[in-house]
């Protein structure tokens, strides 16, 4: 089976698939710089809505857990090919543009998202302008304030003195490779500040179901980990937004928590370690209730340094990645029924 057919197979695997589409010319267009030098409004995505509740999540069989659902056996989908990727930190996958994956570095390097293949392919570049990359540790795909579209969120909350009491969210409609994009220059600053003080986070997603946004610390001195999480009504009516503790998980003091993501249809959460992927089923529409729970443990492929996890477009199965140069793809995906 070829590489497509493994991800088209892990898709239809799952029994949470929600489609998504370009539409267009829709309100809300991003201007982008595209090659030549010239603006231009591009097409952005619509997504189907799903009704205010707990989402059905997968089956489960009695007795056990998500984590079952899941072949322990990991797949190479390709090695990342663009040279400028050398410390991937984040990635999500495009509900825009098909078969592709948005990778972000960590800190040190240039403000740039880059747009990569399922088989690693170099697909684009594209400058984040006006923006400074101090430590870019996650992105993630959700809603925003025009409806409809679909926006990436770039997480600059990597902070290893522990020195910012603030931290920055970039948000911008996901571009359309379409249009041949080569930078973003309408991007919005969302600033979130902690209760007591400051914080090193790796971890963030935003719930596609109610727009809040959570964010997972990657370990306190005392091996905990704390997520916490601002509602959406709070980003367009305070500044900074505040963050709320909503759960904490003791991993040890040895175990990091170092990326995130949530389904599409947001059922199933995911945390990942440098060794660890855990997995939590939906109960509650805060997440509270959920997190209550024990969490169960996912295969987790044997990488270098793990920063990286993503649920694929519209399905269960999911992709990680290592920091460094050239570093394999794995597709982890739920036993064919």
């Amino acid at each position: 089976m070829n590489q497509r057919n493994q991800l088209a197979a892990a898709a239809a695997a799952t029994a949470i698939v929600i489609a998504a589409c370009v539409a267009p010319g829709a309100g809300g267009t991003p201007l982008v710089e595209t090659q030549g030098g010239s603006l231009t409004a591009l097409p952005t995505a619509t997504t189907t809505t799903t009704t205010l509740g707990v989402p059905a999540g997968p089956a489960i069989a009695p007795g056990t857990t998500v984590c079952d659902l899941y072949d322990t056996e990991v797949v190479e989908l390709g090695e990342v090919a663009s040279e400028d990727v050398v410390e991937a930190s984040g990635i999500v996958a495009s509900r825009v543009n098909a078969a592709t994956y948005w990778v972000i570095n960590d800190s040190g390097n240039d403000s740039v998202l880059h747009a990569v293949g399922e088989d690693g392919a170099d697909l684009a570049a594209i400058a984040v302008r006006g923006v400074f990359a101090f430590d870019w540790e996650d992105i993630a795909v959700g809603p925003g304030p025009e409806e409809g579209i679909s926006y990436l969120y770039i997480g600059d909350i990597g902070d290893n003195l522990e020195l910012r009491s603030t931290i920055a969210l970039l948000r911008f409609p996901e571009p359309n490779l379409e249009a041949n994009p080569v930078a973003v220059t309408e991007v919005e600053t969302i600033r979130l500040s902690y209760p007591d003080s400051a914080e090193d986070s790796e971890a963030m997603w935003v719930d596609p179901i109610t727009g809040d946004i959570f964010v997972v610390t990657k370990r306190q001195e005392d091996g905990r980990a704390v997520v916490y999480r601002t509602s959406a009504e709070l980003l367009e009516s305070a500044e900074p937004a505040p963050m709320t503790a909503i759960a904490e998980f003791e991993f040890g003091d040895k175990i990091s928590v170092t990326a995130a993501d949530i389904t599409e249809d947001g059922a199933v959460v995911a945390l990942r370690g440098y060794d660890e992927v855990w997995m939590w089923v939906r109960s509650d529409m805060t997440l509270v209730d959920t997190f209550a729970a024990e969490p169960c443990q996912a295969p987790s492929p044997d990488e270098v340094q793990g920063e990286s996890l993503a649920f694929v477009r519209g399905g269960l199965a999911y992709v990680t990645v290592s920091e460094g140069k050239a570093k394999p793809i794995n597709l982890v995906s739920p036993t064919a029924p």
